[in-house]
Order: structure tokens, then sequence, then C-alpha cells
């Protein structure tokens, strides 16, 4: 299943460290980037964030957030 085919976000605990953020929607290793934007046309590269401290966050699954990699919502949104 790749990124955007969730119906909501991915909840993940990160450590203090860089992690890479697909933006592509390819990857198989969600919400991770695992390369598959290469050679495939999209223009687009992961979204890099380097943690200070371990933190929870939300990535959006469903790819329609406004704030991607992070999850607004917007998933709901097809429920109203």
């Amino acid at each position: 299943m790749a990124l955007y085919d969730k119906k909501g976000p991915i909840v993940v605990k990160e450590e203090p460290g860089v992690t890479f953020y697909c933006m592509c929607g390819l990857t198989e290793d969600a919400p991770y980037c695992d390369g598959s934007h290469n050679g495939q046309g999209t223009g687009k590269t992961p979204y890099i964030v380097r943690f200070k401290e371990a933190k929870t966050v939300r990535i959006c699954g469903c790819g329609k957030s406004e704030k991607l990699p992070y999850c607004d919502g917007a998933h709901g949104q097809d429920e109203k």
C-alpha cells in the first residue's frame, strides 16, 4: 500500500536525528522515503526533518493535507 492510499494519519514516534518523509506518495515504507521517486519523473524530493528530541507526529496518509508531510485533518473532509 502506497503512502497516500491511507484514509487517515500515520502516527509515529520519532527519535532524535534526521528523518526523510516521502512526498511523492510512491514509497513502500510509509511514511518514510525509500527512493521510489527516483527515475519516476515525480519532481518530488523527501521532506527532511531534524528532531532534537523524541516526538510523536501525525504524518498525512491521504495526500490531501495543506501542511504536508503533516496531517491537518483533511482526510475527514470527505465524510462531511
